[in-house]
């Protein structure tokens, strides 16, 4: 178990340090680009319009961008390991392949957070009143968590660089995009509530915008949402390719 946390600790401050490297092509993933899509959002309003979409805006960017970011960054990452040869090192150290999960998947956590903060601190700028909460950081690394088994297994098994980042943008776009991030699920028909309940986001939306507008209510949406990751993280290990064929 030691060597376990270890070893998963070491890949963590391995990436970190690789992102101190490159970070501006990480601010510019992280924060630059999850502000643009609030900017975006917020001039699809009509004039007039802002106080029916209240915190919604703010939390349908929120969700988009963690849902869009966290499972491109992680299949980026490891796609980057996998094709220049950087994971047979690790393979070899040797590292267990969960260490080597547990250390990517909570650098992945890392940048949704600050990806999240990021797009919270602008809320003045863009005149959203939020009530600000503690169960914002659970809620908020759950919904980051929530697709990283997807992510996790497009990285190991796409036969190469160009497909895993194709698939990984799609299952990150896609998902979200069906999920009623920007509005409540109510406003969906009856038939499609039940498609998009089994998406991590709808929850996350849910929580999120009942956390942001003070209204309360959200504690059976963080529970379907937790479910959801967990059995997405469980996919994700147990779908892990450690070796190549």
């Amino acid at each position: 178990m030691r060597k376990f946390a270890s070893d998963a600790l070491v890949i963590f401050e391995i990436e970190v340090l690789k992102a101190r490297a490159w970070w501006p092509f990480y601010l510019m993933s992280v924060v630059m680009f999850p502000i643009g899509m609030l900017y975006f959002a917020k001039w699809l309003i009509p004039a007039g319009a802002e106080d029916l979409i209240g915190t919604r805006l703010m939390t349908g960017s929120l969700v988009f961008a963690l849902g869009l970011m966290t499972v491109n960054n992680l299949a980026q990452v490891m796609l980057n390991e996998r094709f220049n040869n950087t994971l047979k090192l690790v393979i070899t150290s040797p590292v267990h392949p969960l260490s080597y999960a547990a250390g990517v998947v909570a650098f992945s956590l890392l940048l949704g957070m600050f990806t999240g903060a990021a797009v919270l601190s602008f809320s003045p700028v863009v005149g959203i009143d939020i009530h600000l909460s503690w169960w914002l950081v659970p809620v908020l690394a759950l919904t980051s968590l929530s697709l990283t088994g997807i992510g996790l297994i497009i990285a190991t098994w796409v036969p190469s660089a160009e497909v895993g980042n194709v698939m990984a943008n799609m299952a990150g776009i896609m998902v979200t995009m069906l999920s009623p991030v920007y509005f409540p699920i109510e406003r969906l028909p009856h038939w499609l509530r039940w498609v998009v309940r089994f998406s991590p986001y709808t929850h996350a939306g849910a929580a999120v915008d009942g956390i942001l507008s003070g209204r309360g209510g959200y504690g059976r949406e963080v529970v379907y949402l937790a479910l959801i990751t967990a059995v997405g993280l469980a996919v994700g290990v147990m779908g892990l390719r450690w070796r190549e064929n």
